[in-house]
């Protein structure tokens, strides 16, 4: 019984160093997805007004 309990206390942390893991790994994407959303935005915008054309024009030839 004693090594059983001892057995379900190693897993009980195994499983928690994980949960804390996982969530600061998922904090990491979320943050390196925003700068990456941000950073599609800026060249997005860099590229329309380097074209001297924009969104609205571009949609009007197509």
């Amino acid at each position: 019984m004693y090594w059983f309990l001892l057995f379900l206390a190693v897993v009980a942390v195994w499983l928690l160093v994980l949960a804390l893991l996982a969530r600061k790994l998922w904090g990491q994407v979320k943050a390196l997805t925003r700068e990456f959303v941000a950073a599609q935005s800026k060249l997005e915008q860099a590229q329309s007004r380097g074209s001297g054309r924009t969104r609205a024009a571009d949609a009007g030839r197509a």
